[in-house]
């Protein structure tokens, strides 16, 4: 709004100095006659001045009062994956801990209900122990008959959902629907750098704000600063399996650069897939390069010599045959034969 402000002052300013110093001499020498090609210059820029100021004045006053979306939310900080770097892969075990911390903590809320659980397959698990996890789920099928039955999960079927519907997800959460976490990584701008910062920045209400409603949370990082979900990462709130010691910035980035692979598990393979193309590319190039070198360099220097019937000794004679002024002798001999 500030910066609004400024450009409209300055614009106004501007057109002030048209109008005094283009405009009202302009039309004044318009009135006594004078309609020469600068005259239509300096009246055409005065006039162009004067209607951008007009339009940006008006725009700073509908604006006026109103509150950017930017102002709304903290700037979240720029960190560093190491999985986003071109030679780099995910980490298994960090994907292994950030599933174990969906498992515990996200799942009871948030749903992955367009992800596989076969993708976990010689990722974060073996096989054995995706077939018994998914199984530990019940999901709607069909018996020999027809009649709808409850079954055990399978490998091939999605995640399951922690509700049954939207409204029972919004009954159970002060009316606020979690979002699905399959594609919440490239969903929200930032991607990995918000959703750190959005996990671990909740910070008590600052004085003066405006304390939350029942079942929201004060989170700077969030658009409008008050969220419908409570911190959930604390130091120590996950056991991991393999010993690393949980903390909060540790469990964040695990279940972060989980939520990453879920939203793009095919990145490891483009990658391969990107430095083999590029590879093969520069190699192909380098035998591009070395075949032109030894191959067409000796096409594109060699010599063609054409030569009349009884007349190749005077041919010889003429040396570098590429000068066309050296086929006198040719010539002459021709148009002599075709004289006969």
């Amino acid at each position: 709004m500030a910066l609004v402000k400024q450009c409209s002052q300055v614009l106004a300013r501007t057109s002030r100095k048209f109008y005094s110093r283009a405009l009202l001499p302009t039309i004044s020498r318009w009135s006594n006659g004078d309609q020469s090609n600068g005259t239509r210059y300096n009246y055409s820029y005065g006039l162009v001045g004067l209607l951008g100021a007009a339009v940006c004045s008006v725009g700073a006053a509908l604006n006026d009062g109103q509150i950017s979306a930017d102002e709304l939310e903290l700037g979240h900080a720029h960190l560093p994956w190491e999985h986003k770097e071109w030679n780099k892969s995910y980490d298994h075990k960090a994907l292994r801990r950030g599933f174990q911390v969906y498992k515990e903590v996200c799942q009871a809320c948030h749903s992955m209900q367009y992800f596989y659980w076969r993708m976990h397959v010689d990722v974060t698990h073996s096989k054995e122990e995706v077939k018994a996890m998914a199984a530990e789920y019940m999901y709607p099928g069909l018996d020999d008959d027809g009649n709808r039955v409850e079954r055990q999960g399978d490998i091939q079927d999605f995640m399951p959902a922690p509700y049954e519907n939207e409204i029972k997800a919004r009954l159970a959460n002060n009316g606020a629907e979690p979002p699905d976490l399959t594609l919440i990584n490239i969903a929200r701008e930032g991607n990995e750098d918000y959703l750190f910062s959005l996990l671990t920045g909740y910070e008590d209400v600052p004085p003066g704000q405006a304390e939350p409603s029942e079942g929201q949370a004060y989170n700077p990082y969030f658009h409008g600063y008050y969220i419908g979900m409570a911190q959930q990462l604390y130091n120590e709130s996950v056991d991991y399996e393999d010993g690393t010691i949980p903390y909060q910035s540790q469990i964040a980035k695990d279940v972060i650069q989980y939520l990453a692979w879920v939203a793009n598990p095919w990145m490891d393979e483009s990658k391969l897939y990107g430095m083999k193309a590029v590879s093969s590319a520069l190699f192909m190039t380098l035998c591009a390069y070395i075949v032109m070198r030894t191959r067409r360099g000796a096409t594109r220097a060699r010599q063609l010599h054409f030569a009349a019937p009884g007349h190749s000794k005077s041919i010889s004679k003429s040396g570098n045959v590429s000068n066309f002024s050296k086929y006198k002798e040719v010539d002459d001999a021709l148009s002599s034969m075709t004289k006969k």
